[in-house]
């Protein structure tokens, strides 16, 4: 009998050995699937928040493009025979947008950066 337990402590060992390293080994990259998802999400939420500030830089570039295509939204609508009443969604986008226009540069000066830190305040409740 003792000759065989002095066989089987090799084998023994061997087990013991391969256990504790996969083991380690798991647990290792477990931990490194946790911080690169950790670090992927904080990256899509920075680049969410990129995309935000873009979009209202975007949004006031592009105001003479808006109004134009509004315009022309209105024009048809008016050909096809939509009342002014019927229409009051346009046309409040509209002067929404002739009012930026005609303010660009105060918008730009002192809008921005209110509106980017109310956006960030709103981000940081959420």
């Amino acid at each position: 009998m003792s000759e065989l337990l002095e066989q089987l402590y090799p084998l023994l060992w061997f087990m013991g050995i391969a256990i504790v390293g996969y083991v380690f080994v798991h647990r290792f990259t477990d931990t490194l699937k946790n911080k690169w998802t950790a670090n992927r999400l904080a990256t899509n939420a920075k680049k969410k928040d990129g995309d935000t500030e873009e979009q209202i830089d975007r949004l006031i570039s592009n105001d003479p493009e808006m109004i134009k295509h509004i315009e022309s939204e209105i024009s048809s609508q008016r050909e096809k025979g939509v009342s002014d009443d019927q229409m009051k969604g346009l046309m409040s986008k509209k002067q929404m947008l002739d009012f930026v226009v005609q303010n660009h540069e105060i918008i730009n000066i002192i809008g921005k950066p209110i509106i980017k830190k109310v956006l960030g305040v709103i981000k940081g409740i959420g």
